[in-house]
C-alpha cells in the first residue's frame, strides 16, 4: 500500500474509530481506485481522472479549478459547506484548507468511493477539520439532520443517526457537482428533493411568522403567566408510558369508521387527539387522554369552545389564543413554543418544555408526543391528509359543523367544502390499498413532514388503521384488529395518567423571581436585538 493511504486511513480510523469499524478497508485501495476511475495527470503536474466516461477533474489544473469553485462559493458568509459526492476529493480539500473552521458535510452512498480517494491525494486537512463529518452509506432520510445539526461532529456510515444541536439548511453551501454524482444519480436526486422540501417550508414557516406576528405577540404577552402555572411536556413524559401503544386520532373523513371501536380500543392505547376531532369522540363517547392545540389562531380554539374534558389532558403552547387555557380539563401541559416571545423566555429561564416540532399539521406534534412518552408502535386513525370520497372533514367534526353555521341559502356549506378542494392544487395520489384519491399540494406537504419524521425515528413503529388516507412511506396499514386483539392495559393506562396528574407544575422559587424580572423588563435589548421585526408588534 502506498504511503498516502497509510497516512488518510490512519488519520480517519483515528478520528472516527466506530465508522472505521462499520466500513471495512479494501484489502488493495489502489486497485480499488483503478477499477472506479481513469487516472492520469492534468497538465500542471496533478492526478486527475474519469468515471465512465466523464470527467471527474479537470484536465489542466484540477487544484486551481478547486479553489476557483470553491472561493466563488460564498461560504465565507456560511456555515457549513455540504458536498454532494467529491470525486477525488480536490473541493473537499481546498475547502478544508480556506474554511477550516466550517463545518463540512460528506456525502457519498459508496463506502468503496471513499476509501479510492483516500488511496491518491493527501486529505490530512480535511482530517483536520473540527467539524468534519462523513455520511457514507447514510440513509437520505437522515442526511437532512446531520446538515442541520450543529452538535453533530462525527463519521456515520449506514443506518448512522445524528442527534440534538440546531441549524439551518439556508446556512449552507452546497457543492453538488454533476460528475461527483453520476454513479448514484438516484440517491443524490433524492436527497435534493428532501433539501428542496425543507427550504420550502422554511419558506413558509418564514412568512407564516411575518403574516400572523402581531397576533402571537399579542397571545404570547396575553398568557406568559402560564409558564408558572402548567406543567412542561417533559416533566409529564417522567410518569413513563411503559411501552404503552398510542392511538392518534385526526379529524379526516375516514374517523368515521373507527368511531364505533374508539370505546373499545381506549382500553388498547393511549389516545392523543388533535384538537379539530375532539367534538367526533365525544359524540362516540369517548374521551381522549391527550388533546393537542398548537395553532394560535381563534379559529383553532373554535374547535375546542364550549366543550370540556375533564378526564384529559391539554397540550397547548404559550402562544395559543388565550380563552385555551380556560379549556375545562384535568390539566394543561405546555409545549415549546415555535414562536420567538415563548422560546425567548424557555430559554431564558431553562425550562425544557419539549419541542413537538413545527410539521405543519398538528398531527406530526400528536406524533412526536407519542414519540416523546416512549411509545414503541403508534396507530393512526384519521389522518388521511387527502380528501376520500370528496370530503375534507369527519362528518359532525367542528369544522364542518362551522361551515354549515356560517352559511347561507346562497352560500351552502358546499361551497366551502369545494373551495377547500380546489385552493391548493388539488391532484390524485395513492392511499395505502392501492386506490386513488385527491390530495392538494398543501396536505403532501404536510404529509412530508411526517414522512421525514418516521425515517428520523425507526425504533417507533407507525401503524394505519384507516386505508382510505395518502400513503405515507413509513406507515404500515393494519386493521383494526391488530390493535383490538392486543391486552387491556387500562390499568396500567390509569397509573401513567396519575403519575402526570401528581406532578407539580409551578417553577422552582429561584426561577419565579428570575421569571418576574424577565417579564418586568420586557422586551430588552436582548430580544429586540434577536427579533428586530416584531418590534412594531410589542
Amino acid at each position: 500500500m502506498n504511503s498516502i493511504w497509510n497516512k488518510n486511513y490512519a488519520l480517519f480510523k483515528g478520528r472516527f474509530p466506530q465508522l472505521a469499524e462499520m466500513l471495512p478497508a479494501p484489502e488493495n485501495p489502489e486497485k480499488l481506485a483503478e477499477s472506479l476511475w481513469e487516472t492520469g495527470h492534468s497538465k500542471a503536474g496533478s492526478l486527475t481522472a474519469s468515471e465512465g466516461g466523464i470527467r471527474l477533474h479537470s484536465a489542466y489544473n484540477p487544484e486551481r479549478e478547486a479553489a476557483g469553485a470553491v472561493a466563488g462559493a460564498g461560504l465565507e458568509n456560511k456555515s457549513t459547506a455540504v458536498f454532494y459526492g467529491f470525486g477525488l476529493g480536490y473541493h473537499v480539500i481546498e475547502a478544508a484548507r480556506s474554511f477550516p473552521q466550517k463545518k463540512i458535510v460528506l456525502i457519498e452512498p459508496d463506502g468503496g468511493h471513499f476509501f479510492a480517494a483516500l488511496a491518491l491525494l493527501d486529505w490530512e486537512d480535511v482530517f483536520k477539520v473540527e467539524k468534519l463529518v462523513i455520511a457514507v452509506g447514510c440513509p437520505e432520510e437522515q442526511i437532512l439532520h446531520l446538515i442541520e445539526d450543529t452538535s453533530q461532529v462525527g463519521g456515520l456510515g449506514t443506518g448512522g443517526l445524528a442527534s440534538g444541536g440546531s441549524g439551518s439548511i439556508e446556512d449552507a453551501v452546497f457543492f453538488d457537482i454533476q460528475p461527483f454524482t453520476a454513479h448514484a444519480e438516484a440517491y443524490f436526486e433524492n436527497i435534493r428533493t428532501i433539501i428542496k422540501r425543507n427550504k420550502r417550508k422554511n419558506e413558509i414557516n418564514a412568512a407564516t411568522l411575518k403574516k400572523f406576528g402581531r397576533l402571537w405577540c399579542r397571545n404570547s404577552l396575553a398568557n406568559l403567566m402560564q409558564m408558572e402555572k402548567c406543567l412542561p411536556v417533559p416533566e409529564a413524559a417522567k410518569a413513563g408510558a411503559q411501552d404503552l401503544p398510542f392511538l392518534i386520532c385526526g379529524a379526516g373523513p375516514s374517523l368515521e369508521g373507527i368511531l364505533p371501536l374508539l370505546a373499545e380500543l381506549s382500553k388498547k392505547a393511549v389516545i392523543v387527539c388533535v384538537e379539530t376531532a375532539l367534538h367526533a369522540l365525544q359524540r362516540a363517547g369517548v374521551q381522549p387522554d391527550f388533546i393537542l392545540l398548537t395553532d394560535p389562531q381563534f379559529w383553532a380554539y373554535r374547535h375546542i369552545a364550549g366543550l370540556s374534558a375533564p378526564e384529559s389532558f391539554l397540550i397547548t403552547e404559550v402562544s395559543a389564543y388565550p380563552a385555551v387555557f380556560r379549556f375545562p380539563c384535568r390539566a394543561t401541559l405546555l409545549c415549546k413554543s415555535q414562536f420567538p416571545i415563548g422560546s425567548w423566555f424557555e430559554e431564558k429561564l431553562g425550562i425544557k418544555t419539549g419541542d413537538l416540532g413545527s410539521g405543519g399539521s398538528v398531527a406530526s406534534c400528536a406524533w412526536n408526543l407519542s414519540h416523546l412518552f416512549g411509545a414503541k408502535e403508534v396507530y393512526t386513525a384519521g389522518l388521511d391528509f387527502a380528501f376520500p370520497n370528496g370530503q375534507t372533514h369527519i362528518k359532525g367534526s367542528s369544522a364542518e359543523q362551522t361551515h354549515h353555521a356560517i352559511s347561507t341559502r346562497t352560500a351552502g356549506a358546499e361551497k366551502f367544502t369545494a373551495a377547500i378542494l380546489h385552493s391548493a392544487n388539488v391532484q390524485k395520489a395513492e392511499d395505502y390499498e392501492g386506490k386513488r384519491v385527491l390530495t392538494d399540494s398543501r396536505m403532501k406537504m404536510f404529509a412530508w413532514w411526517f414522512e421525514a419524521r418516521l425515517a428520523a425515528c425507526p425504533e417507533t413503529k407507525t401503524f394505519s388503521l384507516c386505508p382510505q388516507g395518502l400513503k405515507i412511506p413509513g406507515i404500515t396499514p393494519a386493521g383494526t384488529d391488530a390493535l383490538l386483539n392486543k391486552k387491556d392495559i387500562t390499568e396500567e393506562k390509569a397509573a401513567f395518567l396519575d403519575g402526570i396528574a401528581k406532578e407539580k407544575p409551578c417553577l422552582p422559587p429561584s426561577q419565579k423571581t428570575r421569571f418576574q424580572e424577565l417579564v418586568k423588563n420586557f422586551p430588552d435589548e436582548d430580544f429586540l436585538s434577536r427579533y428586530a421585526f416584531l418590534k412594531d408588534y410589542l
